[in-house]
């Protein structure tokens, strides 16, 4: 038997997995995008502000914010804002007795495109 797989089976056995099934720590995640297409080649000024609060006794729990902010036009300054706020409490009983923290997971694409000249809106 490789070591690996070796100290993996005593882990099983000794935290009791076999007799209980095991519950995950919490995940939060943010998975945001953020574009513009437009002529102008002026930056857009952007914020994506996320915060996540976990309960430290939390277990077994899954949140997920997503959000999509686009512009298509010929505006110069352009300025698009986020706030996100996350609270997670409670949740299953952990009886694995494994502790760890929060899973907290952000992503957030952010684009400029630019475009020459915007073709026509066709109706």
């Amino acid at each position: 038997m490789k070591p690996s797989l070796f100290l993996l089976s005593v882990a099983v056995i000794s935290t009791g997995w076999a007799n209980h099934p095991s519950v995950s720590q919490c995940v939060q995640a943010d998975v945001s995008v953020q574009y513009s297409i437009r002529s102008s080649k002026q930056p857009t000024e952007r914020s994506n502000d996320v915060t996540m609060k976990p309960d430290p006794e939390c277990s077994g729990n899954a949140s997920i914010t997503t959000g999509i902010q686009g512009y298509r036009g010929d505006q110069e300054n352009l300025r698009q804002q986020r706030r996100i706020r996350q609270v997670q409490q409670g949740g299953q009983s952990n009886r694995s007795g494994i502790e760890g923290n929060t899973v907290q997971i952000r992503s957030n694409v952010q684009k400029d495109f630019y475009l020459p000249r915007l073709p026509n809106k066709v109706d």
